[in-house]
């Protein structure tokens, strides 16, 4: 059976054709440093200064990572600070203005989410805090706490504002201390109720208003 020998003789010749093909093995290339995705950076803290706000923050992963923090203001020139530490200071901000900061994380592999933001008043103090008032006649007394601490420089002076009418009373800081945290309005209509703000002022300017409280004076 001459046809039969040779298709045997063909299939044992592939066969032994097939077992001589080398086999690769399976290779596994190591990533190198900074070559997965980081984490998002936590705990952003800002420290406001004049025309500028210093970034610092918190990160778990390890690796070359360059970090990138971003200021935006409703309206304002969006403005950014690179670093491969983890803190860096914004620049050529607008005092007075209040920005909201976040920062990303990135590596050759990609970036992070945006880190929860924080946000402060750039320059200028913070609006006062807790704000009181009593009336008296024909006029109202006010008190009220110092700015939430952020890093700018001292408050100057104090004014209170009593709305309709805009009167008001101010303290002023001297040599040997600090401005007064009371005023008295006067010049008010008794049996008409007015709403009084104080604002904080220091070398960068006039900060926000404080949250109104309202006064009707006797």
């Amino acid at each position: 059976m001459p046809v039969r020998r040779a298709l045997r003789g063909g299939a044992i010749a592939i066969g032994l054709a097939l077992s001589t093909v080398p086999v690769l093995a399976s290779t596994s290339f190591a990533k190198g440093p900074g070559s997965s995705v980081p984490s998002t950076p936590t705990a952003v803290s800002l420290v406001s200064g004049n025309r500028s706000l210093s970034v610092a923050w918190a990160e778990s992963s390890t690796g070359r990572i360059t970090f990138v923090a971003t200021a935006t203001g409703g309206g304002r020139t969006t403005r950014k600070c690179t670093s491969k530490a983890k803190s860096c200071r914004i620049a050529s901000l607008v005092n007075g203005a209040v920005y909201e900061v976040t920062v990303i994380a990135s590596t050759s592999a990609g970036s992070s989410s945006p880190s929860s933001p924080a946000s402060a008043i750039v320059g200028v103090p913070g609006p006062p805090l807790s704000v009181r008032t009593s009336p008296a006649p024909a006029a109202a007394s006010v008190t009220w706490g110092p700015p939430k601490a952020s890093g700018v420089t001292d408050v100057t002076a104090y004014m209170a504002t009593a709305s309709p009418g805009g009167f008001s009373c101010s303290t002023v800081k001297t040599i040997i201390s600090a401005p007064s945290r009371t005023c008295q309005i006067p010049g008010l209509t008794p049996g008409t109720t007015y709403v009084v703000t104080v604002t904080a002022t220091n070398a960068y300017g006039t900060g926000p208003p404080s949250r109104a409280a309202s006064v009707r004076p006797s």
